[in-house]
Parts: structure tokens; sequence; C-alpha cells
């Protein structure tokens, strides 16, 4: 079988023909590209809460409209939320790279090739469009074009953000300068990333029964309101259509909405 060196590995020459002669995009961790229909699905809903809003505090149309523009800054805050999630995916598909990458180095493969079979076990783990297999597929282009390993898994850190990821790189690029033992690297790594997954899973498990109840909390005003409102006509009149009535009611959206940032951040825990 032909094949395309690679600084001391060799990697099958059908992987040109399998991913392609370019490079596919890289990926920036720190920002969340929104396709169009999660923009839009986003709006409707965002839009769909203000409508609810502006009819229990304000009663008026052009209250809608006034907090329509928050829903611009919600999908901002939801881009944050959702590239923490992508994060959290990545740390725990890496990790599960380099269990492969260490069985496949115990079963005499070089570097580089282990990571092209780690590819394949991702591949079957969690789909071709998981985010490490799409990082894979940029990793085997980069060294079929005679990219060095460490440079590769540099530029990862640099973009993904993932500490785990970024002490692996360091350590990887000091070892193979230094002609350090590769496997016993590799392995120690993935038990490291292993154990701070394993204490994260237990601290989101105890943590899960809050987010429960802080969801739940997040309705009970709203439902007050409503329940208010439909069981006793003319209850919230005094602070409909007055400007006395409308600081009040924007008073209480702001302590509202800050209760609910200071509940976010007491839940969100970062290891």
């Amino acid at each position: 079988m032909n094949i395309i060196k690679n600084k001391g590995s060799v990697l099958p020459k059908r992987a040109s023909r399998a991913y392609g002669s370019r490079h596919p995009p890289e990926t920036d961790y720190a920002e969340y590209q929104f396709s169009r229909r999660e923009i839009i699905i986003h709006f409707l809903m965002g839009a769909g809460f203000a409508a609810v809003t502006a009819w229990l505090f304000y009663d008026s149309i052009i209250a809608w409209f006034i907090l329509l523009p928050l829903v611009c800054i919600s999908l901002k805050e939801r881009g944050k939320t959702l590239c923490q999630k992508r994060k959290r995916r990545l740390e725990m598909e890496f990790r599960e790279v380099i269990l492969s990458v260490s069985a496949n180095l115990q079963a005499g493969y070089s570097v580089e090739n282990a990571f092209h079979e780690a590819y394949k076990d991702i591949m079957l783990l969690f789909g071709k469009e998981c985010v490490m297999a799409k990082e894979l597929r940029l990793m085997i282009r980069k060294l079929e074009n005679n990219e060095q390993l460490e440079n590769v898994l540099l530029n990862l850190a640099k973009r993904s953000g993932v500490q785990d990821i970024r002490d692996f790189a360091d350590i990887f690029q000091i070892a193979k300068r230094g002609g350090g033992d590769m496997r016993a690297i590799i392995a120690n790594t993935s038990d490291i990333i292993g154990g701070k997954q394993e204490v994260r899973r237990e601290i989101e498990t105890v943590v899960s029964e809050k987010k429960l109840e802080q969801q739940i909390m997040r309705i009970i005003p709203f439902f007050i309101i409503f329940y208010i409102s439909i069981t006793t006509k003319g209850y919230f009149e005094s602070l409909y259509h007055n400007i006395l009535g409308w600081l009040v009611m924007s008073v209480s959206l702001v302590v509202y909405g800050a209760a609910c940032r200071i509940s976010d951040r007491i839940l969100n825990i970062d290891l």
C-alpha cells in the first residue's frame, strides 16, 4: 500500500482521499456560531416570553416592543452557555481519545498513527459529527501536510480554552523533544482527566436537584401574577397604565432578573 511519510511515522495515503485535500475549518471554542434555524427558534421563544412578561407586568403591547431588544442580549448569553457545554463535550471526548491513543501505543503504533486509529474509535463511540471527530480529521490532514503533532495539539489547546488539553499539549511537547515515555505520559494524563471528570459528575449530581428547584422558582412569580389576574379581576389595575405602577413592576423585574443571574452563578461550578 502506498504511504505518505510523516517525520517518524507513516499515515495511509488513502486518508488523503478520506479527509479531502483541504483542512477542515478550525473551530473557535470561545465563540458559538448559531445556525439560521437556531436564531429563528431563539427569537420566537424570546418574543413569546417578552409577550407574556409585557402582558402580566404591564398589560401593554408597547412594553412588548420595549422588551424585544433584550432577546438579542439573551442570544449572546445563550451563546456563552452553549460554548461552555461544547467545551465540556470536548473535554469528555478528548479523554476517550487519550484512552484510545494509549491503547494503540501499547499495540505498537507510533504516536501519530495512534491518533489516526483513535479517530475510528471516536466515530464508533460518538458518531462522525462529534466535536473530537472533527478535530481529529483536522489533525490528520495537518499531519499529512508534515506539521508537527505537538504544534497541532498546541493549536487545539489554544482554540479550545480547556485547561486539561493545554496541560497535555505542553507536557506532550516537552516529552516529545526530550524523549520522554509517551505511553506513561498519555496514560497518566488520561487518569488525571478521568478523575477530574468523575468529580465534576458527582458535583453535578448533587446540584441537579437544586437546578430543578431553580427552574421552578423562576416560573412561580409569573404563575402567581397570572393566577391572581384570572381569579381576582382588577387586582393589578392600580399597577397598570400609570407611571408609578410601571416603576414598581420594572423594579420587580430587575430584582427578578438579578436573582436569576445570581442563582446561575451559584450553581455554575467550574472545575
